[in-house]
């Protein structure tokens, strides 16, 4: 159930104080959390399995974005990271940023797989050799989405990197695996590692689905469409959630968001 307005504050109510500094800070800048308690549970949940303090980015539509009213459409002109490095994302173009939408019960921003991309040039850095661990929730109808078109990215212009979409009819966790077909217009928990060795892994709902090597640079974010190249690579998405880290998770950790996860999004 959403809390309500950015004009609301929300206050007290056993907030995690780093939860409550990020609602402050989003409504300050204007940001329409929809359900505050979204920050909370997730600030706390990974607080309790030890990679808080490795999260460096954080989005989902609930838990803050800029509205842009039109008629009847609520769309997005910047989704606010509440993982404490306020890599908020945006785009000021108006026909280019992703309506609000509803993806089995939760919110979602729906990609048109046109034009529709959210980005953040600056922010979220992660360098060949370093770890990194990516979750995402979304939905992609990859017979509608460009040749390379990724529903998460990073901001670098290389040709390929450690990203959630599609390649030539094949789903990419951070590489290139199957065909796509198996998961056409299908909500997923999609996730992806990388160690010191450059080393990647990819996993749909818990399961490893691939693996193989990638020494690209991870820089700043890019939503709904890769950043190398000018057109044809959109994704046609209904994006959920994403969360970064600078650090490898345990396999129980891994089990635990993957459960959170499939609870909070009503996951079959």
């Amino acid at each position: 159930m959403g809390l309500g307005l950015h004009k609301q504050r929300f206050f007290g109510g056993g907030f995690d104080s780093d939860a409550q500094a990020q609602i402050t800070r989003i409504q300050n800048a204007g940001g329409t959390i929809e359900d505050a308690n979204i920050i909370d549970a997730d600030i706390k949940f990974l607080k309790s399995i030890g990679l808080f303090n490795n999260l460096k980015y954080a989005v989902d539509p609930r838990a803050g974005i800029t509205e842009r009213v039109d008629g009847s459409d609520t769309f997005a002109s910047k989704i606010f990271d509440y993982s404490g490095s306020d890599a908020d994302t945006d785009n000021s173009t108006g026909s280019e940023q992703p309506k609000k939408g509803i993806l089995n019960g939760v919110t979602s921003l729906d990609f048109d797989g046109v034009n529709d991309k959210l980005t953040n040039e600056n922010t979220v850095t992660f360098l060949g050799g370093e770890e990194m661990f990516s979750v995402a929730v979304y939905a992609q109808d990859f017979d509608n989405s460009g040749t390379f078109g990724m529903v998460v990215d990073k901001f670098t212009p290389s040709n390929g990197g450690k990203e959630f979409g599609t390649n030539y009819g094949r789903i990419v966790i951070f590489t290139r695996s199957g065909n796509n077909t198996s998961y056409q217009d299908v909500q997923m928990i999609v996730s992806g590692t990388s160690n010191t060795s450059n080393a990647v892994k990819g996993f749909i709902n818990g399961v490893e689905e691939v693996s193989g090597s990638s020494d690209t640079e991870y820089t700043g974010k890019t939503l709904g469409k890769i950043r190398y190249g000018v057109s044809g690579f959109h994704a046609k998405a209904q994006f959920q959630k994403n969360w970064d880290f600078s650090a490898l998770p345990t396999l129980s950790q891994a089990a635990a968001i993957n459960t959170y996860l499939t609870n909070q999004f009503n996951i079959s």
